[in-house]
């Protein structure tokens, strides 16, 4: 656990310091123990970077893998724009042609329009 400093202990550390290091040299004490601090900080943040390349690097790797495995099995041989399109509306035609037992809004559409007033009429009257 970090401790923290209050104002009283700021205030304590502050007279030693000019009582130890002298006013003369207390802001030259303070330029080098910012410069240290902003090191510190910077190798910190240079720690959590590597660790997110990492990450990344990782991530790219096992797409590269699934990737690799599509090609080997032989369903990604056609990666070209027209091949993609095929099978977009390939996919595009069975999702519209679905089973009856799945509706989505357009069948619902369609087939309320195709319903003719006389099967409404026959409905009511059972």
């Amino acid at each position: 656990m970090i401790p923290q400093l209050g104002f009283a202990e700021m205030l304590i550390i502050a007279v030693l310091a000019l009582i130890v290091v002298g006013p003369k040299d207390l802001p030259k004490m303070m330029r080098t123990t910012g410069r240290f601090m902003a090191k510190i900080k910077m190798m910190g943040q240079e720690f959590k970077d590597a660790f997110n390349q990492i990450g990344e690097d990782e991530e790219l790797v096992n797409l590269r893998k699934e990737i690799d495995e599509l090609k080997s099995m032989g369903q990604m041989s056609n990666l070209s724009d027209e091949a993609f399109e095929e099978d977009m509306r390939a996919l595009d035609d069975d999702l519209r042609g679905m089973p009856s037992g799945i509706d989505t809004k357009a069948n619902d559409d369609i087939k309320a329009s195709d319903i003719k007033a006389s099967d409404i009429k026959a409905s009511d009257d059972d």
